[in-house]
């Protein structure tokens, strides 16, 4: 190992331990988004709309554009369609409303998007959005679809690109934030634990499904 410079000897004991972390954090992070980027080329069920008379799905995607600077890919041929990737549930909670037992399904919704360069189409990302959806126990499952996407259904998302993954949270007032730093060494945010979390269990469901056709 060679010597170092004055300034890493001097902060070595106090930063090596975290500047690890961050390391090992980020080529995880890195692994997790080469693996998305598959997963989200084979969704179970694809729906058109028109962006531009959308609605509170159109508001969304522009929040998500704003803050990020980036763009949806529109439907090839049809430049006022983009494309929603809808993916089958990859979780269900038993709940309660009202004494009324409840099935909760947490599934994705994504879109083909871009960062937005002078422009011109730049770095290809996703936009991954996790929808709930609910039916009273006992009864079918309800159809994957976008016509109840909102924020009342769908609160947190992530931009994933071959840089990472940066999460967001649609807030009151029509607005947007990030939630960054997930899964750092000195963050406990139960918040971004939890989106971390959420995420793998998605890609976990979709291994799942792949794998009795590898056999």
């Amino acid at each position: 190992m060679e010597n170092g410079s004055y300034v890493y000897d001097k902060s070595r004991d106090n930063g090596l331990r975290y500047l690890a972390g961050e390391a090992f954090r980020r080529s995880k992070e890195l692994a997790i988004a080469k693996e998305l980027g598959v997963i989200l080329e084979n969704p179970d069920k694809t729906e058109s709309f028109e962006l531009y008379n959308s609605g509170e799905s159109e508001r969304m995607l522009a929040l998500v554009g704003e803050e990020f600077g980036i763009g949806v890919m529109q439907t090839p041929g049809k430049p006022k369609e983009v494309t929603a990737k809808l993916f089958n549930p990859h979780e269900v909670i038993q709940d309660l409303y009202r004494e009324m037992p409840l099935d909760v399904h947490t599934s994705v919704v994504a879109f083909d998007g871009y960062i937005e360069d002078g422009g011109c189409l730049g770095e290809k990302v996703a936009l991954l959005f996790f929808k709930l959806s609910a039916n009273v126990t006992g009864e079918p499952t309800p159809p994957m679809t976008m016509e109840d996407f909102s924020r009342k259904t769908s609160t947190y998302g992530a931009v994933v690109s071959d840089n990472g993954i940066e999460y967001f949270e649609f807030i009151k007032c029509c607005d947007i934030k990030r939630v960054s730093s997930i899964n750092s060494p000195l963050d406990t945010s139960l918040e971004k634990k939890e989106l971390k979390e959420e995420l793998e269990k998605f890609i976990k469901s979709r291994q799942e499904v792949v794998a009795p056709d590898e056999e």
